[in-house]
């Protein structure tokens, strides 16, 4: 059996360091925080080649019933384009829910 003596956040883990670096393509956005909390400044490097993504406006449903058709329309519509989709959620149990739409609609697909 284990037993847990002693535990740390990130955070104060971090700080034990006196040089820290890193790379990713998320850091811009919580430029303020890396400050706050590391005193580490966030530098922006260009991307290669310019971006393509087209960045939509959110979309909000009355009904998470409404909500999961138009995720599994827009799905079966890119689907049958041969176009990949790779679908994020945020918990186990709504990427299990999303599968169970996608089979009984007949869509193959990973989990």
């Amino acid at each position: 059996e284990s037993q847990t003596l002693a535990t740390i956040t990130f955070q104060n883990y971090f700080r034990m360091y006196d040089k820290l670096s890193g790379m990713t393509g998320t850091a811009k956005t919580e430029e303020e925080e890396f400050q706050r909390i590391y005193n580490l400044d966030v530098v922006q490097i260009p991307t290669y080649k310019p971006v393509i993504r087209d960045d939509m406006d959110d979309m909000v449903y009355r009904t998470q019933d409404a909500k999961f058709k138009a995720v599994l329309s827009d799905i079966k519509e890119r689907h049958q384009a041969g176009q990949p989709v790779l679908v994020g959620t945020v918990a186990i149990e709504t990427s299990e829910y999303v599968s169970h739409l996608l089979k009984r609609n007949g869509i193959d697909h990973e989990v």
